[in-house]
């Protein structure tokens, strides 16, 4: 989680790669076997050599593009090429909410679930997201940094770049179990949407949608369910733990190293590897800033948490694709959760203004355009949001 997040700040302010090293390549298909038979898929490099599955034991944290470069060239399998990449852009879009958070203290002025997991996707992957071309992994430069960038056309099957890429997204899930895995958490609320799978945290290591993600659109719509993981979590982490919302960047970074020591017996091993590695390279960078005594603060602070509504606020950040995709009203979205409510005749849920402010004034969201309710409370993706429910209350 920490070493994700700081690698992310890398990849916006130096996206700078060599360009005369063509590198490996990323445009190989799944294994169609395995993608038939509902199973996690079996990936192959660009070579045609078989890659080996990885599972949650074995996908480590890499620091640098270059170490990530390492393991393609020991394991000839493109997947760790892929997953650094992945978590750079997973690292990055939890440091922009959380920016969101700290640097606007309105939240009418924030901008949450507006696309912004595609946007960077794209920017990443453009190649394939964008243009008809293989794309090609450049090696980082000697002052850090990756991207995804265009090369000449090459040949070749071009209409196998976009599987291959879900490929990774799934595979990415099935090898990283981790609660703070946002890209697997999204996968729920997606194969409930495409009806593939039941409607509980672990249907991601039993059911494979893989070979429906051949579409951009399907991608995007995981984006979608994405960013609202990730509000839902901006959101809760700035309710239980204030002080890592500083309005200035670094403190924040600070903030987190000290309250992540607060929870240190609860860390994983390699959380505890990763939180130990960022506090040595904070400790040098900050060791004569007037900003380190917030590491101190952050790990000494006993403060209550004060969260007046999570169960109200877990539904309505989480349903909020469902709001946007069919255009509901809020008073579509206040009729699907008030049953769910320990409160519903209470604020916020009381009344359809206030439930109207309440979105756009605490959690900022903000619909941007005008539907017309459900006559019978029962709106067009109702029953997706049933389930969806079920699994996150």
């Amino acid at each position: 989680m920490f070493l994700g997040q700081r690698m992310s700040n890398r990849l916006p302010h130096n996206p700078r790669m060599k360009t005369d090293d063509p590198g490996p390549a990323l445009n190989s298909p799944p294994d169609e076997a395995s993608a038939k038979a509902g199973q996690p898929p079996v990936l192959r490099s660009a070579s045609g050599e078989g890659g080996p599955t990885i599972n949650c034991d074995s996908l480590p944290l890499v620091a640098s593009f270059d170490a990530a470069l390492a393991l393609y060239e020991r394991d000839k399998d493109p997947f760790h090429l892929a997953a650094f990449m992945i978590r750079l852009w997973l690292g990055g879009l939890v440091l922009d909410a959380e920016a969101e958070y700290a640097e606007k203290k309105r939240a009418s002025d924030r901008s949450l679930q507006n696309g912004e997991a595609w946007r960077q996707l794209q920017q990443i992957f453009p190649t394939i997201l964008a243009h008809p071309q293989p794309p090609v992994l450049r090696s980082a430069s000697a002052e850090g940094g990756s991207t995804l960038n265009s090369l000449p056309r090459h040949t070749g099957a071009a209409a196998a770049q976009l599987p291959y890429l879900a490929s990774c997204f799934h595979r990415f899930c099935e090898a990283d179990k981790s609660p703070l895995n946002s890209l697997r958490r999204a996968y729920l609320p997606l194969s409930i949407e495409l009806n593939q799978g039941p409607a509980h945290s672990d249907s991601a290591s039993h059911q494979s949608i893989t070979p429906l993600l051949h579409h951009s659109n399907l991608l995007r719509r995981w984006c979608s369910w994405l960013d609202a993981d990730i509000h839902l979590r901006t959101h809760r982490h700035w309710h239980l733990a204030p002080v890592c919302f500083d309005p200035d960047a670094e403190k924040r970074e600070l903030a987190r190293l000290g309250n992540a020591q607060r929870h240190f017996t609860e860390l994983s091993e390699k959380s505890r590897s990763a939180w130990h590695q960022l506090f040595a390279e904070a400790a040098e960078r900050f060791k004569n800033s007037p900003k380190w005594p917030t590491l101190g603060s952050a790990m000494a602070d006993g403060a209550d948490p004060l969260w007046l509504y999570p169960d109200a606020d877990t539904l309505i950040i989480s349903l909020w694709p469902l709001v946007t995709r069919h255009n509901w009203t809020y008073r579509d979205l206040l009729n699907v959760i008030r049953p769910a409510l320990k409160r519903p005749d209470a604020y916020p849920s009381d009344n359809e203004r206030d439930f109207s402010t309440y979105c756009r004034n605490v959690l900022g969201l903000q619909k941007t355009g005008r539907g017309n309710s459900s006559r019978d409370g029962r709106p067009r993706g109702w029953d997706v949001a049933q389930r969806l429910i079920s699994a996150l209350l």
